[in-house]
């Protein structure tokens, strides 16, 4: 059995994967152009969704597996090559801290100034602005409600926000106060102080997060994106940023990356250019190899079943 492995840390994933199956021939490429193996002989896939693109996949005729090393595998099923009869899963479930952390940094930056301070900062320039507001009493909603999700709304809770969910299944969920309807989102942005979007790609959620949403919030309200770029109309958000119909936006993502020097948004003083680092964290590998393990054994036993993550495609 052929396994490609095609990531920077290419190398990780092998070492582990040739020392506890050693019937495994195991490649390994950190980009496309490295690929040593005929692409027909690829039985199984691990990779990020991001390295991967249609030509590739339409070369692997033979591939029975994909293990995504990310949570979202929108970029596998967008491709049309990608056949229906091929196994998917995921690592979901290993983001709930980076995603936490990241969505709190993001608010703190926000709500404490921190990109004019830092400019002051490099400017030698001390200058005492203010004044800065607190997160508790505040009222967060987190717009996608899933593992991460949870994460963040426990750790938000923990800092005495009001934290109201937005799902497509709302049901009462631990860490919440509440969690709404979909047909309620621009209800509860009004609501709210911080917006944050946690919501996968795909056809349901393009330019979810549109101008009726963003200009229902207060102009108090700072707007948090970490799900993908795609789910929010960038020209309503730049609107209401350039005009200050909301106090400011820290944006992970973007609808197309990575973000040209000619975009607008590099010019905002109110919002904070994150450059999708959000799951880039140093321990990644640690947290994701139990899975692609585990998934493996299973794939070998042909106990496919009992694999984790498994993505109805």
């Amino acid at each position: 059995m052929h396994v490609l492995v095609l990531d920077n840390f290419a190398d990780e994933y092998a070492k582990h994967l040739r020392a506890e199956f050693p019937q495994l021939t195991v490649h390994t490429a950190t980009k496309i152009a490295e690929i040593g193996v005929p692409l027909d002989q690829v039985d199984a896939l691990v990779a990020f969704g991001i390295a991967i693109n249609n030509d590739l996949l339409a070369g692997m005729g033979n591939l029975k597996w994909v293990q995504s090393l990310a949570t979202g595998t929108d970029h596998f099923t967008n491709c049309p090559a990608f056949r229906k009869e091929t196994l998917l899963t995921s690592a979901r479930g290993i983001h709930g801290a980076p995603m936490r952390e990241t969505v709190t940094l993001l608010m703190l930056m926000l709500a404490r100034k921190m990109q004019v301070i830092m400019r002051n900062q490099f400017a030698r320039k001390w200058d005492r602005i203010g004044p800065w507001t607190l997160l508790e009493g505040k009222t967060a909603v987190l717009v996608g409600v899933g593992v991460s999700t949870s994460a963040i709304a426990h750790l938000l809770k923990a800092y005495g926000m009001r934290v109201i969910g937005v799902s497509g299944t709302p049901r009462e969920e631990p860490g919440f106060d509440a969690v709404r309807a979909r047909g309620e989102l621009v209800d509860c942005a009004r609501e709210a102080d911080f917006l944050i979007n946690v919501l996968p790609g795909g056809p349901r959620n393009e330019k979810a997060i549109g101008a009726d949403v963003l200009n229902a919030m207060p102009d108090r309200g700072f707007f948090i994106n970490v799900g993908r770029g795609e789910t929010v109309d960038e020209d309503a958000l730049f609107d209401v940023l350039q005009k200050r119909r909301i106090a400011g936006a820290g944006l992970d993502v973007f609808a197309s990356a990575p973000l040209k020097p000619d975009n607008p948004f590099w010019d905002l003083d109110n919002v904070v250019v994150s450059p999708h680092i959000a799951g880039f964290f140093s321990e990644y590998e640690d947290y994701v190899m139990p899975i692609v393990m585990d998934n493996m054994r299973a794939f070998l036993s042909g106990d496919p079943a009992s694999m984790t993550n498994v993505v109805d495609h």
